[in-house]
This record gives C-alpha cells, sequence and structure tokens, in this order.
C-alpha cells in the first residue's frame, strides 16, 4: 500500500469524525436556540417581578413613614393630655385639701355652736354665695359666729 492512500484514509477518517462532531455542535446549538427564547422570557419576568417589588417596596415605605408619623403625632398629644391631666390632678388635690379643711372648720363651728346654742343670736340670711364665704386661718374667729347663726336656721 502507498503512503498516500493511506494518509487519503486517516484524513476521510477525520473528515468523518469531524462531520459528526459538527452535527452533534449544530444539535447542540440549535437547542440553545430554542431554550434561548425561554430563557429571554424567564429573564423578562425576573425584571418585571423585580420591578413589581421596587415598587411594592417603595409604597410600603411611604405607609411605614406616614403610619409613623401619625403614630408619632398621637404619642405627642397622649404626653400632652397626660402632663395636661398631671396639672388637673393637682389642682384637684390641691381643691380637695382646702375642701376637706373648709369642711373641717364647719364641723368645728357647727359643733361649738350645738354645745353653746344660747351665745349667738340667729340672724335671717337671705342668700349666702359661696364666693362670699373665704375660709383663711386668720379670720377663723370672726367667720365662725356667722357660721353659727347660719347653722340656727336649718
Amino acid at each position: 500500500m502507498s503512503w498516500s492512500l493511506i494518509a487519503d484514509g486517516v484524513v476521510a477518517v477525520l473528515l468523518i469524525a469531524t462531520v459528526i462532531y459538527i452535527r452533534r455542535f449544530s444539535r447542540r446549538i440549535a437547542a440553545i436556540r430554542e431554550s434561548r427564547g425561554e430563557f429571554e422570557k424567564l429573564i423578562a419576568d425576573l425584571t418585571k417581578s423585580t420591578d413589581q417589588a421596587a415598587s411594592h417596596l417603595h409604597q410600603f415605605k411611604s405607609a411605614a413613614e406616614q403610619v409613623g408619623k401619625d403614630l408619632q403625632a398621637r404619642v405627642d398629644r397622649v404626653q400632652g393630655m397626660a402632663s395636661e391631666f398631671g396639672r388637673i390632678g393637682d389642682d384637684l388635690n390641691l381643691l380637695a385639701e382646702r375642701a376637706e379643711n373648709a369642711a373641717n372648720r364647719l364641723e368645728t363651728a357647727i359643733g361649738k355652736s350645738r354645745q353653746n346654742p344660747m351665745s349667738v343670736a340667729p340672724t335671717p340670711v337671705v342668700a349666702v354665695h359661696a364666693a362670699a364665704i373665704e375660709f383663711t386661718e386668720d379670720e377663723d374667729d370672726g367667720r365662725v359666729s356667722n357660721l353659727s347663726a347660719l347653722s340656727g336656721l336649718r
């Protein structure tokens, strides 16, 4: 056999192997091209989902900020009301103490007038205004006689 015939046979075998390899490669490229459309669709869907998620996240942030502002406004209002209620409570405590002191003085004055009913003559009183009667410790003695007179009217 001649060397040229062997070389031609080797070249023919290599060409057949190359054709087979190119055919397989061509099929794989065709499969990739077919799946490329699906891949592009998948990427488009992913992009759309990502955009929607970003939009929803932005809306969520806006809503959360608004709720935070509303909540802070309510907290501030409640704190203001709490301090106002504290002041009102202090005022009520002061008024209750003063009323209790006044009640104690009234009880004392009425008790004294009942023990000694003849010492003070009852005087008719047409109208007594609460603003006209003030109880201070310095003026207690002068007012006791007036209170005794008022208690005798009952």
